[in-house]
């Protein structure tokens, strides 16, 4: 048995109840179509499989399973079940699956026709979405979507105060893993929006957000993530979304980290992100810290520059007179060697130039500005702690660490950089005092105590660094 057209379902009757009005949308054996409840006197939508050459029991277990699923979820985003029936008419069998009709088109609709989405409508559209998941997370055994992507999410238009009423549709390729009687998994999804782990087969609800970060990527691009350059298995989307800011940007790079430990464990992680990112403006919120901190963020469009400025002179502590003491000292020897070249060397020259009198001067000039420049040239811990400042500047692309001085010339020591794929691993170590940052060809380690901050500032900064990297902080011995 063929497929039938579409017109052929147009006035039909299903199951004494159901009149099809039109379809709404078709798949090889699959239809959906719009109908008019008779008995309840309503708009509902039929989705319906039939036995014909193209027919694979394959996917009737997929639609069974999603008519059981359907069936027992309850939640405002989610279409309603309905009804569940056999079809047996003279020229088709099947199978039908009713849910409650909802007046709106997808978001892929939505982005054909030309409508746009800033960056409060795609976070609004996030954290919706990341509510429902929570739910279908929070089932046990957790119901796993698979298949997130702009065609199963349902949108209403807007209204005056609302971008209107958001669903998530087409449960066909659910994982419930208490429907599985052999213990396999199908492999379903839809290329681009599916996470590296998915085509093996394996999902959890970790892989969910990756199909949800890959979604609002096409929203804030108007691109297939698909038609997007790769690199190491990451969706580089970057230089078309320059339009947003960075933190949101920060985060959807977690969401769709390549390695699934790299992304929020889940939904509720991911959810706690984006309103941190809203409170705050950025993915950890410095400001809700105990105590007055002593870090500075310094946030662009564009990167992220976290400082740590010197610890500066602190009277009490015997550490800030020997950097004191350290400093005077290479200021005296440098300022008292070179003052003496110059006398030395300097008298027979000024001698000729009948400005021997001014020895003294040009000799205590140079001799001062020798010091100096001992001072803030010399790399001392002494220098660090008084007069360096401790930049960590991550973009788009890179991570550089370098020292800056602070006292008239803005001199700069790059201790690291590394592109941000090639950052591997974020690690603890000495009860959470040190944190490596740990590239592939170079590493560099923060230590809380001589960088002066509170354990709380120095989480907050490993927590930081995480987010916005993608990067899961990991804890050695």
């Amino acid at each position: 048995m063929t497929d039938r057209p579409a017109s052929d379902w147009l006035g039909k009757r299903l199951y004494d109840r159901y009149e099809i009005r039109q379809e709404l949308g078709k798949a090889i054996g699959r239809r959906t179509l719009l109908a008019d409840d008779l008995q309840a006197q309503r708009l509902v939508v039929i989705k319906v499989i039939t036995f014909g050459v193209d027919f694979e029991w394959a996917n009737l277990r997929l639609f069974e399973r999603e008519g059981e699923v359907v069936k027992s979820l309850d939640h405002p985003g989610i279409p309603d079940y309905l009804d569940y029936f056999e079809i047996d008419l003279p020229q088709v069998k099947g199978y039908a699956l009713v849910q409650s009709y909802v007046d709106g088109r997808s978001l892929q609709e939505h982005l054909q026709a030309g409508r746009t989405f800033g960056e409060a409508d795609v976070i609004d559209i996030a954290q919706r979405l990341l509510e429902i998941l929570q739910y279908l997370h929070s089932q046990t055994p957790p119901i796993i979507h698979r298949d997130l992507k702009p065609s199963n999410i349902l949108l209403s238009d807007r209204s005056a105060h609302s971008q209107g009423q958001l669903y998530l549709v087409d449960f066909g390729s659910v994982q419930a893993p208490f429907l599985h009687s052999t213990g396999t998994l199908t492999i379903v999804g839809t290329y681009g929006y599916m996470p590296p782990e998915q085509f093996g087969g394996r999902a959890e609800p970790a892989s969910d957000l990756y199909s949800l970060g890959a979604t609002l990527i096409y929203l804030v691009t108007g691109h297939h993530p698909a038609d997007l350059p790769q690199q190491s298995l990451r969706i580089r989307f970057e230089a078309k979304a320059t339009h947003i800011s960075h933190p949101l940007r920060q985060w959807l790079r977690w969401l769709t980290a390549p390695e699934i430990t790299q992304r929020p464990a889940s939904a509720t992680e991911a959810l706690k992100g984006l309103r941190t990112l809203q409170d705050t403006g950025a993915l950890s919120g410095l400001d809700r810290l105990l105590s007055p901190s002593r870090i500075l963020v310094n946030q662009r469009q564009d990167w992220l520059d976290i400082i740590v400025p010197p610890k500066g002179f602190q009277p009490r502590q015997a550490r800030s007179w020997f950097d004191l003491l350290v400093l005077v000292v290479n200021y005296s020897i440098a300022s008292s060697i070179t003052g003496m070249i110059v006398k030395v060397f300097g008298w027979p020259i000024l001698l000729m130039l009948g400005l021997l009198p001014v020895l003294w001067l040009v000799s205590s000039f140079v001799s001062v500005t020798a010091g100096f420049m001992a001072v803030i040239l010399l790399p001392t811990s002494a220098s660090n702690n008084l007069l360096c400042q401790l930049h960590l500047r991550l973009d788009d692309h890179n991570l550089i660490i370098y020292r800056e001085t602070m006292v008239l010339l803005r001199l700069r020591q790059v201790f690291f950089k590394a592109k941000r794929e090639e950052i591997v691993c974020l690690a603890w170590g000495t009860g959470q005092d040190t944190l490596e940052i740990c590239g592939i060809r170079s590493r560099y380690r923060l230590n809380r105590q001589k960088l002066g901050l509170t354990m709380t500032e120095f989480k907050w900064l490993a927590q930081e660094l995480s987010d916005g990297l993608g990067v899961k902080l990991t804890s050695v011995e």
